[in-house]
């Protein structure tokens, strides 16, 4: 049985509605192959098949790639976990991986990326995401405040390579800040529902208590989990604790005495990811790290605005250069090239550079290489460049 299964909420129509469309399975594949042929596509010319198919329930297309809305969950004040039950073309994930997610918002599909948050082995295949609202985040507002049980969403296939070990180690640490615990708390729950018996410590930073996300759930995972330790260090003026304050060696040196001998994994502000890679690098230990950035990270430049011009090839549009990103200047081109995270983690945004020199905003590196993929959310023009879009 699954460590994060919640009951619905009840009451209402709209409610009622959303409880009968989640009991209506997939469509069968005897009926999704009779349909998927051309004297089908061409009776329902023009809207297809699956306009049609959905019309009678969310998830019922010939494509695949979405996810019904079942539950709707306030974490914390900022944070909502969303229940997803995908469609018929789902293939699971590994605890650690991310989903990009899609809604319609203003007629547009608007993208981003989420790491799943639940165990990966629920019973009922649902999948969950835990959004954190952002100041002025279209997606993340639009999500936490306006999706209801019912509504599709678009759902990719999950990928990310930052992943709970298999076979699985004997020995784990798990260090989050902020969103970042979600995949941790993925990991951890995935681990819970198959009886690890491996000594586990999850090291959590948040500002207050009252902002920990599955605060609830990670207490019962560590009851039941006879060698799993969570700790959660409260980083917030005045709060007492244990441990208090941002990370610091001394932290993970009164927990795991031999950190550095054990496979760790880090995700969360950049502030916390750098302070636990520098650590384990001037150690010695950084083999045994893996991490994951929730945040952006600092941007830093090589080039002065406006010293040279960005050409879209593709759309024959041009214009000067303005210091952000390329991505942002696209979309202010009417340009709608596919994103999602907008901080170089998933890399739907990839496009290819014709030529002109670029700079990596994540390490400052700078590509004057011709006929190159670049992530244009975290890539700015060193000068002209051109860009097949």
């Amino acid at each position: 049985m699954s460590t994060d299964v919640r009951p619905s909420p009840a009451g209402g129509l709209r409610a009622r509605r959303a409880r009968l469309t989640a009991r209506v399975g997939p469509l069968p594949g005897s009926v999704r192959r009779l349909l998927d042929n051309r004297l089908v596509e061409g009776l329902t010319t023009p809207h297809g098949v699956s306009r049609y198919l959905e019309a009678v329930h969310p998830l019922w297309t010939l494509e695949g790639g979405r996810a019904l809305v079942t539950e709707v969950y306030r974490e914390t004040p900022d944070m909502t976990t969303i229940t997803l039950r995908p469609d018929q073309s789902w293939q699971g994930f590994v605890a650690g991986q991310h989903v990009r997610i899609g809604v319609q918002i203003d007629g547009a599909l608007r993208t981003r990326t989420y790491s799943v948050s639940s165990s990966q082995h629920r019973a009922d295949g649902h999948l969950t995401i835990t959004v954190k609202r952002k100041e002025g985040g279209l997606v993340s507002g639009h999500l936490a405040s306006e999706v209801r049980p019912g509504q599709a969403l678009a759902c990719s296939p999950a990928t990310g390579d930052v992943v709970l070990p298999d076979p699985r180690p004997d020995r784990l640490v798990l260090i989050s800040g902020g969103s970042g615990i979600t995949p941790m708390a993925s990991m951890l729950r995935t681990l819970a529902d198959e009886g690890h018996r491996g000594r586990v410590t999850f090291l959590h930073y948040a500002r207050t208590r009252a902002d920990v996300a599955f605060a609830a759930d990670l207490e019962r995972i560590a009851e039941r989990m006879p060698h799993a330790q969570v700790v959660i260090v409260t980083t917030g003026p005045g709060e007492r604790g244990p441990l208090t304050g941002r990370f610091v060696p001394a932290h993970l040196h009164n927990l795991v005495p031999d950190h550095l001998e054990v496979p760790t994994f880090a995700c969360g502000p950049t502030g916390l990811v750098d302070a636990v890679e520098a650590h384990y690098e001037t150690l010695g230990g950084v083999e045994q790290l893996q991490v994951e950035r929730f945040t952006p990270p600092v941007l830093q430049t090589s080039a002065e605005p406006g010293d040279g011009t960005i050409r879209f090839a593709t759309s024959g549009i041009e214009r000067s250069d303005d210091g952000r990103s390329l991505l942002e200047q696209a979309e202010d081109e009417g340009l709608a090239p596919e994103s999602g995270c907008r901080m170089g983690i998933c890399r739907t945004c990839t496009q290819h550079k014709v030529a002109g020199g670029t700079v990596d905003l994540r390490n400052g590196r700078r590509s004057d290489a011709p006929e190159e993929q670049v992530q244009i959310c975290v890539s700015v023009a060193a000068g002209d460049v051109i860009l097949d879009l």
